[in-house]
């Protein structure tokens, strides 16, 4: 992958020698084992989804063998494309609804266990600091590289990125790790843990994806084995797991194997710190993998292309019918018959040449799959709001749909955010914490933990915003003078503009220029009320 000599993952306890060899070979040996059945009990579902939405990709999602080559023969029974493109306009969604290249998608809040005192110093570094983590995570290249993440493997629940800073100069790297490469398990408290990447390398780009440090801590005879068979394979793992014993600091156990024998093991700590981010939609408790929409719509991908190639059979059926003809009144026509050729017949058999049965009619109803392609749209979020009949719907009534369909996506889509965004962007704060370029968050010199929070959760507090907005359309008419008393309308139109984030957009006065304004009004309306009234038919 990267040569891990690079600052991002520098370590902070090397435990090359405090921990014995062949122990922590042992270790990552048994740890790998379970990742690998965990992905055997979805073997099956992954080749079936990976043969309806991604025909062209290598079948073989076991990491111990080699994908194939070549792409899948098979790829020509498929009777319908419509997993293809489900999938690519997941994948758009899911990026468009959590991570919006040109919008901020997270954002760093004090905790509840912060006093009031402190949070006003925490945000104001947050709101420094976090519009510099988005300009890195926009000059890297994730949004290149998370379609080819996404499509199909995250419509089938589980997709993986690694992030790193291999050459400091340069701009941070993101490289899409396919489920051939992936291998997971959960830890002790449900959430993913132990995770490896495994490649087959031909030996002659072991140095180049190793780097000459970790290529020279490769045993004698094993580095001679590959200098001399060039063309042959060698199976680099990097692997991760928590160090749950260390309650100090986030901490992960990181080695690097070649086969199955450990040539390099550090510890790295801090948020951020793990490189490989694997992501899930609508995961369970009990598994690593989750039932994305493409899993969980295998029963009608089934029946769809089944539905296809029974209507494709029927017209062919239709267009040329298998008839008989006794063997005797003409020349031999067992391979069919050309259309405009002329075939001689035995006078007295003219009409022993018929079809074998009657083709029965094409029932349109047969073949109606538009309520069906209905039901794969609504499982995999595509069916965003519709116009039902011929009045177009009101405002409130569309903005109501949008946000039902929102929340449908965010129900399944929280654990995807939390282990994918923000983890995300954890990383990218994380490496430039490393390169210098922003300090961790301190109050009264403190170091503080701040958690992402995702701002695609914003429906609910808009709902918050139009509740308010009709409580003012209600309780201003009715209470004028009580209204204006209770109300302070600084403040809250402050917290509006929070709500709705558009802080950065509302241009406020300076304090002075807002006892002058006040001042001014103040004034104005003095002068109306002593103005005396127009006498009537004055001209």
């Amino acid at each position: 992958m990267v040569d891990y000599s690079s600052p991002t993952t520098s370590p902070q306890t090397r435990n090359e020698e405090a921990t014995g060899a062949g122990k922590l070979d042992e270790e990552a040996c048994f740890r790998l084992r379970q990742c690998e059945a965990q992905k055997n009990e979805w073997d099956l579902d992954i080749r079936e989804g990976y043969f309806f939405a991604a025909p062209h990709r290598a079948r073989e999602i076991r990491s111990r063998q080699r994908a194939a080559p070549m792409k899948p023969t098979d790829a020509g029974e498929l009777q319908t494309g419509i997993a293809m493109e489900y999938a690519k306009d997941f994948a758009t969604v899911i990026l468009n609804a959590f991570m919006p290249e040109a919008s901020p998608w997270a954002e760093r809040k004090p905790g509840m266990f912060l006093a009031e005192s402190q949070k006003a110093e925490a945000k104001a570094q947050v709101e420094k600091q976090d519009p510099i983590i988005f300009q890195a995570i926009r000059a890297s290249n994730l949004y290149p590289e998370l379609p080819k993440a996404f499509n199909p493997d995250l419509a089938l629940g589980v997709c993986a990125i690694w992030i790193d800073d291999p050459r400091p100069a340069e701009n941070f790297i993101t490289q899409a790790v396919p489920l051939h490469e992936l291998e997971i398990n959960l830890g002790p408290f449900g959430e993913i843990d132990d995770r490896f990447v495994v490649r087959h390398t031909k030996n002659r780009h072991v140095m180049a994806v190793l780097g000459p440090t970790l290529f020279a801590k490769i045993d004698a005879a094993c580095r001679d084995k590959i200098e001399k068979q060039p063309n042959d394979d060698t199976i680099i793992r990097w692997g991760f797991w928590r160090l749950w014993d260390r309650r100090d600091d986030i901490v992960w156990q990181h080695v690097v194997m070649i086969d199955e024998k450990v040539i390099h093991s550090i510890e790295i700590a801090g948020e951020g710190c793990c490189p490989l981010i694997v992501m899930r939609f609508n995961p369970s408790p009990e598994w690593a993998y989750a039932a994305g929409p493409l899993i969980e719509g295998l029963p009608d991908l089934r029946e769809l292309d089944t539905l296809a190639a029974r209507k494709i059979e029927h017209v062919d059926l239709a267009l040329a019918p298998p008839s008989t003809f006794p063997d005797d009144s003409m020349g031999v026509i067992e391979g069919g018959v050309e259309s405009g050729k002329i075939y001689p017949v035995r006078p007295g058999s003219e009409g022993a040449v018929k079809s074998m049965f009657t083709i029965g009619s094409m029932e349109p109803a047969i073949y109606e799959t538009s309520e069906k392609e209905k039901q794969l749209r609504h499982r995999f979020f595509l069916d965003w709001p519709e116009q039902r009949g011929d009045t177009p719907p009101t405002a409130t009534q569309w903005l109501d749909e949008m946000q039902i369909a929102q929340r449908r996506i965010g129900t399944p889509g929280l654990s995807f955010w939390r282990e994918g965004p923000a983890e995300i962007f954890l990383r990218f704060k994380y490496m430039l914490e490393k390169r210098g370029i922003i300090e961790p968050i301190r109050v009264n010199g403190k170091t503080i933990s701040l958690q992402p929070f995702n701002p695609a959760q914003s429906a609910a507090e808009q709902q918050e915003v139009a509740m308010f907005a009709r409580f003012a359309q209600i309780g201003a008419p009715m209470f004028p003078e009580e209204w204006k008393i209770a109300t302070d309308g600084a403040k809250t139109l402050q917290k509006l503009a929070e709500k709705m984030r558009v802080t950065a957009l509302w241009v406020q006065r300076s304090e002075e220029d807002k006892k002058t304004a006040l001042a001014a009004i103040a004034q104005l309306q003095a002068g109306q009320a002593a103005a005396p009234a127009a006498m009537p038919g004055a001209a």
